[in-house]
């Protein structure tokens, strides 16, 4: 059965063209979301892969429900597709596999029942923070411009403090597990997804970072319906404080290749050393 490999991307295409060219495999097709901010979409030749870029392009903004709402545009063009696919991978664009496709082939035929997650720490107090309050401004928390950055995450930190004054709180009872939101899921687990969207994007609109939590929220609370795995294996991101990963270089090729995981993040074209060191590997094996 093929695999839909559903790809995230904002920047650093030198790193995308080379994951898309070790994902080119008969056996898989191919669903890109570029944001809707990128004026130029770059080409990109397959050979074996069918290729889908998406029209329904989102203005996505960092913990923002409008990263949600691309994983929908993706999960809904993927599974609305004729073709009938066993798993839905979805990735970033700065992602990279450390194994070849015959190896992840084999391994999700090996789970080919199970949801595939990768779980990450969380507590009461996070879920109550991210998922219990109202964010406002996200859209804005990242802005180029350093003084509407400052402007609006002051706003939001006033209007965190107004709630936490005047006690508003939302329902967290059932939001217990936090994963990444790089995910691979079964077409039950997908078109399950799909129809709980209005819910969803209501339910998490105005929180913050909800793109970690959704996913394991809908399957956890689906009375025994799916059956999740969390695998510790799925992908290498090394957070090293702070809310972005740490870019991978040249230093770290002999960990992530004995490593034993599937994935890692993050790659840029600062290190395409790397990055083309990789895809030579997995290529040849």
């Amino acid at each position: 059965m093929k695999h839909a490999y559903l790809i995230i991307a904002h920047n650093e295409f030198d790193v995308l063209q080379q994951l898309i060219a070790a994902l080119d495999d008969e056996r898989n097709d191919i669903y890109l979301h570029i944001d809707k901010k990128v004026k130029s979409i770059p080409s990109i030749p397959m050979r074996y892969s069918k290729l889908f870029i998406v029209d329904k392009r989102v203005d996505v903004r960092w913990g923002d429900v409008s990263q949600i709402e691309s994983e929908y545009v993706l999960f809904e063009q993927a599974f609305n597709n004729p073709q009938n696919y066993a798993r839905y991978i979805l990735i970033s664009g700065t992602h990279l596999p450390l194994c070849p496709q015959s190896e992840i082939h084999t391994f999700f035929e090996a789970h080919k029942e199970k949801e595939i997650l990768s779980y990450l720490y969380t507590n009461s107090y996070e879920a109550n923070f991210k998922i219990g309050r109202y964010h406002l401004f996200t859209k804005h928390f990242r802005d180029k411009n350093r003084l509407t950055q400052r402007g609006f995450q002051l706003f939001w930190h006033v209007a965190l403090k107004i709630q936490q004054l005047l006690d508003i709180k939302r329902d967290t009872t059932k939001i217990t597990i936090k994963a990444n939101n790089w995910v691979c899921l079964t077409a039950n687990a997908v078109e399950y997804i799909i129809k709980r969207k209005a819910e969803i994007l209501a339910r998490f609109q105005h929180t913050l970072c909800g793109d970690e939590f959704f996913v394991p929220y809908l399957l956890e609370n689906s009375n025994g319906r799916f059956h999740l795995m969390n695998y510790d294996k799925l992908l290498f991101n090394d957070f090293q404080g702070g809310n972005n990963p740490r870019l991978l270089t040249m230093n770290d090729y002999d960990f992530l290749m004995d490593s034993g995981f599937l994935f890692a993040r993050k790659f840029s074209k600062e290190n395409m050393a790397v990055v083309n060191k990789i895809t030579q590997t997995i290529h040849k094996q």
